[in-house]
């Protein structure tokens, strides 16, 4: 039978084991954002890849130095712990948060939901588009048909988002925008190449100030030049709102976490306006380990709030924020 020394230096080697690769695994999302896309783009692609993973690394890493510290103290255990807590905090920029709220202050909340296109139970979807909580402007991807139905049908939802810009498709890539307050100026740009993806550009009236409105779902990073595509989708919208007169706001599942190059390269015009809770895949209802689903705002807005929304029967869990106007 082994002795309590002997077990004891067995969970130990492991999980120092586990401690530096987590360690590495962390560090890959600083070395994605210096590593060149132009003369390396696969190479930056798969290391951006494993930079993906924040949370999972920040868990397994934290549990092992948690029992390391338990079974044997060593000064190289700040090594690790530094380059998980660095890496997980190097984040693009987020949203300034809002002081205490006057009580005359507007407030717009924002809401994006990616509804997987394999739902055909829009019963969750509808009761919370329905409800008292629900958001004010409602981005939608993975919009079909059948969503398109079944929103339509329900006249509750009906009468709370009147205006409404919907591109149904029966591919993943259909998108909408729901809206309490009128639209104008809606536009449905067409995927440009075979590595686009449909885009949706409106202007909300909003207590009088325009609010500019982009909806984007780019192709999942499968491969670089999908990842460079999304990249430059970002940057063509980012660009776009910061050219039009007045606020912006950018929404959708963008398959890019908060440590990736991309939501780095349009922190100058939009900055996010959550947290980097998880939002897929909903495993059980409660478990992700991705943030790929954001909202973006530009600086002239502040954040009071973020939360994850309810279960809609998809794989991503919405993300939802309110934001007031900056002082």
């Amino acid at each position: 039978m082994p002795t309590r020394s002997t077990v004891s230096r067995f969970i130990v080697a492991r999980a120092r084991w586990l401690a530096w690769l987590s360690a590495i695994g962390a560090l890959s999302a600083p070395v994605s954002r210096w590593l060149p896309a132009d003369s390396m783009p696969t190479l930056q692609w798969g290391v951006e890849l494993a930079a993906y993973w924040q949370w999972l690394y920040a868990a397994a890493g934290t549990a092992a130095l948690m029992v390391l510290w338990v079974l044997g103290r060593a000064w190289w255990q700040v090594v690790p712990t530094l380059a998980l807590a660095g890496s997980f905090m190097a984040q693009a920029a987020p949203l300034a948060g809002a002081p205490a709220l006057p009580a005359d202050a507007p407030v717009l909340s924002v809401g994006t939901a990616n509804l997987n296109l394999a739902t055909a139970d829009f019963a969750p979807l509808r009761q919370w588009l329905a409800s008292a909580d629900a958001p004010d402007v409602v981005f939608l991807q993975e919009f079909t048909e059948l969503a398109q139905r079944a929103l339509d049908e329900d006249p509750a939802v009906a009468a709370r988002y009147p205006h409404r810009l919907a591109v149904p498709q029966p591919d993943p890539f259909g998108l909408a925008i729901l809206s309490r307050h009128p639209l104008v100026d809606a536009q449905a740009l067409p995927p440009r190449t075979d590595h686009d993806t449909l885009r949706l550009r409106a202007t909300l009236q909003w207590h009088g100030l325009p609010v500019h409105l982009s909806a984007l779902h780019p192709m999942p990073p499968i491969h670089s030049a999908y990842a460079r595509a999304r990249d430059q989708a970002l940057q063509d919208e980012a660009r776009h709102l910061a050219q039009a007169d007045g606020l912006g706001v950018l929404a959708g599942d963008l398959n890019t976490t908060p440590w990736a190059r991309s939501l780095f390269m349009v922190e100058g015009t939009l900055r996010r306006a959550h947290g980097a809770a998880p939002s897929w895949p909903n495993a059980f209802g409660w478990l992700s380990v991705l943030p790929l689903d954001h909202v973006l705002a530009s600086n002239g807005w502040q954040v009071l709030e973020s939360s994850i929304g309810p279960e809609l029967g998809s794989d991503h869990r919405p993300v939802v924020v309110r934001l007031v106007l900056a002082p």
